[in-house]
């Protein structure tokens, strides 16, 4: 199954502007550098209770946010710094996950599903609230936007992030040049869309634009029910900002992310972390007990085979097969390409074709779902246990 993703946006202090302050010369620095302990504490807490992905407190490097401290030289600079403390917070939060886990702090009536390796996502703020950057000549305001745009991209590209996250653009202009200008990097984006610009079109509108321009996967805000389209459309999706009664329903509805930008303390995010797992586990139980079946089903398959070459067709099994047989693994396109009358085991992972059974040698065996095609011998079913029925079946040639 796909995992769903939980992405931990600020915690608060990371949003704040710099301002003077008497006692402190380094006042002017974004606070990732002015306090890169208590920045690097509040991230590793994030990926420390199940955070998927973190975002780099990018909020205050580009430009524009720099430009009344006259530092707009080291955007470049202090956004790097920023995602390599959030690279470094995802490898500590690891740690501290383990740690958590090995003390007992995990629910006690089970353990929450393993989560695979926390991203590091690279903000892209809105830019249409910040003066526009002095330059050498005067530009229209949406020129100048979408200029700036592009110059914060590039340098959050340059950081290396696992995928920039456009957060709340104002307007249309807005959002189509932030999402531009982030997609021209080849990284992956994520774009986080708010109530008030949903609310100037339908949303199969914003479907349709972020589509076409690359977005990887569009994050909506509550009310479900408004969301409709995107749970019928082919674009990946999320939830913004859900409440935790409410995740299991959206995940139902095919969301695959759950997001909360603002305020996402650990505190915050522990509720969404155990609503994700509860919803999840419920799912990987399930898988688990059908691929058990199902490998159980393939070794008394071979057990039944006469040995040598064996082919499996479909994905590559993700467990060791079953030993005694010299394996090739083949796609359901490569069937009809194989040698007749070669293998002793064949094991198709959907229902076989005529073509899988004259690959079998004499005496070979076919396991996998029905139907099986004319030409072997059913020996064994197994369809009380699983949604899918299981059949084994032997070729004989006609004597």
């Amino acid at each position: 199954m796909d995992r769903c993703i939980l992405l931990a946006g600020s915690q608060g202090p990371e949003r704040i502007p710099a301002s003077p302050h008497p006692d402190d010369a380094d006042w002017y620095l974004p606070l990732h550098l002015r306090d890169a302990r208590a920045a690097r504490a509040r991230l590793t807490s994030q990926v420390a209770v199940g955070a998927d992905a973190i975002v780099a407190p990018t909020w205050l490097t580009h430009r524009r946010a720099l430009l009344p401290l006259g530092e707009t030289r080291r955007a470049g600079a202090w956004t790097a710094a920023a995602v390599q403390l959030a690279r470094e917070a995802t490898e500590l939060g690891v740690e501290r996950r383990g740690e958590l886990a090995d003390a007992g702090v995990a629910e006690a009536e089970a353990d929450p599903p393993a989560r695979p390796a926390p991203l590091v996502a690279a903000v892209l703020p809105s830019l249409e609230e910040e003066e526009t950057v002095a330059s050498g000549r005067l530009l229209p305001r949406e020129s100048a936007t979408a200029r700036d745009y592009r110059d914060q991209a590039g340098l959050l590209a340059d950081a290396e992030p696992d995928l920039i996250l456009v957060e709340a653009p104002a307007t249309e202009a807005d959002a189509r040049s932030a999402v531009e200008a982030a997609a021209g990097t080849g990284l992956p984006v994520w774009a986080a869309f708010g109530r008030a610009l949903l609310a100037t079109a339908d949303l199969g509108h914003w479907l349709e634009l972020t589509g076409a321009l690359g977005v990887a996967r569009l994050l909506l805000p509550p009310p479900l029910a408004e969301r409709v389209a995107a749970a019928e459309g082919t674009l990946p999706w999320g939830g913004l900002g859900v409440d935790a009664q409410e995740i299991g329903i959206w995940l139902e509805t095919g969301a695959g992310a759950m997001a909360l930008l603002d305020h996402a303390t650990p505190g915050a995010l522990e509720p969404v972390r155990a609503a994700i797992d509860a919803h999840e586990r419920t799912t990987l139980e399930a898988e688990e007990r059908e691929a058990r079946r199902w490998l159980e089903h393939v070794r008394r398959a071979a057990a039944m085979a006469p040995g040598g070459a064996a082919v499996w067709v479909g994905p590559t099994p993700g467990a060791r097969l079953p030993e005694g047989f010299d394996w090739i693994v083949v796609s359901a396109d490569e069937v009809a390409s194989l040698p007749r009358d070669r293998y002793g085991l064949a094991v198709a992972v959907s229902a076989p074709g005529p073509e899988l059974t004259m690959a079998l040698r004499d005496g070979g065996i076919l396991s996998g779902p029905l139907p099986h095609p004319t030409g072997v011998r059913t020996l064994s079913l197994d369809h009380e246990t699983g949604e899918v029925a299981l059949a084994t079946s032997r070729r004989e040639r006609d004597r």
